[in-house]
């Protein structure tokens, strides 16, 4: 067949002249005959003709999916516990509606509830790391012994610690009181919105299904990328595709490319719901709302805030990239670099990372100005953060104290 056409169906790496004496040739060539095949304009290849080749292929892949013992074992305990997985999955969602409606009717009542309850533990454990402190010390007062005066010195460090924790803790909810009320305000409208838009608790599930469409646009792409270029005879005699020019560079394009698009897609859902609120909350009269807030969030963001979303995860892109370029360098270099040069390289990574969280928390506050204001970015950017600025203890207050409630909410509903 290969004298006869010029066709070469083994591995590259097995010679030509070797197609029937190598004994490698029964797994480095393909079974005999081989079907007829026409070329497709798909990544440089060619495709059965024959339907029923893509048959075998099919009993193929299940022979292969049913050897293998890992994947087996998960398909089948997948399918086994489906029906506890999706009970699981709504029951999550029911708990998540219910802790929504506990928030919107008795926020008042949770936050001191919580807030005393904090105070009366910090107090407790306060009380009982000093109780025993003084046994234990009347006991090593009677045996002399380094291991329990040891223990006795951590007790008076814990206590000490505690006295300090509990003491710091009161004087901030002395303190912040009155911001404590602004986040029960905050929590009672947060009930409102959910109640009155009960469609922004899809919305993350409308954001992943974009995200995995255009994930498998991009492995489309990168499948296309890896076959292009112009057949070149390598030294060997065989023929490889390589890339010349610009292509060469199209790798890293297309990586900027996932980076950047994934941020922003992540980054419309915050300007939607964004919108969605605000129009909410700034209509005096309910019953006048649109009849779908989330839609005329949508459709302003695609009219006029384009490009504030596009600007946004462009400068969170900027930052991301140089982390994973100094994240894989670490990795390769593991165990190689001296002391001095990793500690660099973890320093340089974690400022990065805390960078982006800092940009990230103001792209997301300057949406929200957008949404408000309809300023481009830099202007809704530079107002956003002197807010924070000026507001910076009700921000701590709000974000503490509402995260802390959330997460015994949580822990109250499981």
């Amino acid at each position: 067949f290969f004298l006869s056409t010029g066709s070469t169906l083994c591995s590259y790496e097995l010679d030509q002249s070797k197609y029937t004496t190598d004994p490698r040739a029964a797994k480095l060539c393909p079974k005999y005959p081989v079907p007829e095949s026409a070329p497709i304009p798909f990544f440089h290849r060619c495709a059965p003709v024959n339907i029923s080749c893509y048959a075998k292929f099919a009993e193929a892949l299940i022979t292969f999916v049913s050897d293998s013992s890992v994947l087996h074992r998960l398909i089948s305990g997948v399918m086994t516990s489906k029906e506890i997985i999706m009970g699981l999955c709504l029951l999550s969602l029911v708990l998540s509606m219910i802790l929504m409606v506990i928030i919107r009717y008795i926020s008042r009542v949770l936050v001191w509830i919580l807030t005393i309850l904090v105070i009366l533990g910090s107090l407790g454990g306060t009380g009982v790391l000093w109780w025993l402190y003084a046994k234990q010390r009347l006991s090593v007062n009677a045996v002399e012994n380094q291991i329990a005066k040891d223990n006795l010195q951590a007790l008076l460090i814990y206590a000490i610690s505690a006295t300090v924790f509990t003491v710091i803790l009161f004087l901030i909810m002395l303190i912040m009181r009155k911001r404590v009320a602004l986040t029960i305000a905050l929590f009672h409208v947060a009930g409102k919105v959910f109640i009155h838009l009960p469609l922004l608790v899809f919305q993350p599930f409308w954001t992943f299904f974009v995200l995995i469409l255009f994930w498998t646009y991009w492995i489309t792409v990168l499948l296309f990328l890896g076959t292009t270029g112009s057949p070149v005879p390598n030294e060997e005699g065989f023929v490889e595709f390589r890339m010349v020019g610009p292509l060469k560079y199209m790798w890293w394009y297309h990586v900027v490319g996932l980076i950047w698009i994934s941020e922003f897609i992540l980054a419309c859902q915050q300007m939607t719901v964004a919108g969605a609120v605000v129009t909410y909350y700034f209509t005096r009269e309910k019953r006048n709302l649109p009849f779908t807030p989330i839609l005329a969030s949508v459709n302003r963001l695609v009219c006029y805030h384009l490009g504030t979303v596009a600007k946004g995860s462009f400068i969170i892109t900027l930052v991301k990239i140089p982390r994973m370029i100094l994240m894989y360098i670490h990795t390769q270099l593991k165990g190689k670099e001296n002391a001095c040069a990793r500690c660099m390289l973890k320093a340089c990574i974690c400022c990065l990372w805390c960078l982006e969280k800092c940009l990230t928390y103001l792209n997301q506050n300057a949406y929200t100005a957008t949404a408000i204001n309809s300023t481009n970015f830099c202007t809704s950017a530079k107002d956003a953060f002197v807010i924070l600025v000026e507001n910076a203890l009700r921000v701590a207050a709000i974000n503490t104290v509402g995260d802390f409630m959330l997460f015994l909410g949580k822990v109250c509903l499981l």
